[in-house]
């Protein structure tokens, strides 16, 4: 399984850097969408959408609504940080519920496709504006590769330190394996790239403090991304949201970190005035 993981990882990685890093704004908006459609076609299927009409007809109905809002709604700012916002409400539940299960009424919620269908909608739709936005910024393309690198430096300290060290549970009712021990892994290796971010000019103006404490908020939020699908699939009994990405599962098991840090990394920018 590792060695499956690490192959899809070494294909996928330069292929998403590169389209960072290379397409214009636009191509990147087209390229997120796809990705944001395939995701959402995983969270419905697990929500109890099992028609193809009615997972198409969704979708449509959320194309409509996106292209709405980019034309007509309110500025780009408030919606960022209503992202983060609706962030850390998500984290504030996945706190509550770390180590018991979810309230009757929430479990009722959790079970009900169109709750599923709501919190689907919501959390891609920040992650998307929020990565466009961060993208269209004057630098932004090494600003949203810096969110990626950090999640996957985070995952990456969380899964080691946690099985070298790890003893206490992080959240033993909704991911067991993940522990305190872990955490502190992923903040060591976050950062450590946020002091050579800095040092590379990456930080648009910001000073090293505030540079550092923005990663590490990030950081913390991407767990609560991770633990919030855990809650999630947990509530479905299900463990891959889906099959397409050998050795990781679906598009939303690799997206659920990301689909928090980007929000909350841009929602900070906007509050720092930057």
């Amino acid at each position: 399984m590792l060695k499956q993981r690490l192959l899809t990882a070494a294909v996928l990685i330069p292929l998403v850097v590169l389209a960072i890093l290379k397409l214009p704004t636009i191509a990147l908006m087209a390229l997120l969408a796809v990705i944001v459609m395939l995701t959402a076609w995983e969270w419905l299927q697990i929500v109890g959408f099992q028609s193809v009409f009615a997972k198409v007809l969704a979708m449509v109905v959320w194309l409509i609504i996106a292209a709405f809002q980019s034309s007509l709604f309110f500025p780009i700012e408030p919606g960022l940080i209503a992202g983060g916002v609706l962030w850390l409400a998500l984290t504030l539940l996945v706190v509550l519920c770390a180590h018991k299960p979810l309230p009757k009424l929430g479990q009722q919620l959790f079970a009900s496709r169109w709750f599923g269908l709501v919190m689907a909608w919501l959390v891609l739709a920040v992650f998307f504006y929020s990565a466009v936005w961060l993208h269209g910024r004057h630098g932004g393309e090494w600003l949203l590769l810096h969110v990626l690198v950090l999640v996957w430096l985070a995952d990456t300290g969380g899964y080691f330190a946690g099985k070298r060290w790890g003893k206490r549970k992080l959240a033993t009712h909704i991911s067991p394996n993940k522990t305190w021990e872990g955490v502190a892994g992923a903040l060591v290796l976050v950062s450590l790239w946020s002091f050579a971010a800095w040092q590379f000019g990456l930080n648009d103006g910001i000073s090293l403090l505030h540079w550092w404490l923005l990663a590490v908020m990030t950081a913390l939020f991407s767990i609560a991304g991770d633990l919030f699908e855990s809650l999630f699939k947990r509530a479905h009994a299900i463990k891959d949201s889906g099959q397409l990405l050998p050795g990781h599962g679906g598009l939303w098991d690799r997206l659920d970190s990301l689909l928090a840090a980007v929000p909350v990394f841009a929602a900070m920018l906007v509050l720092l005035g930057l």
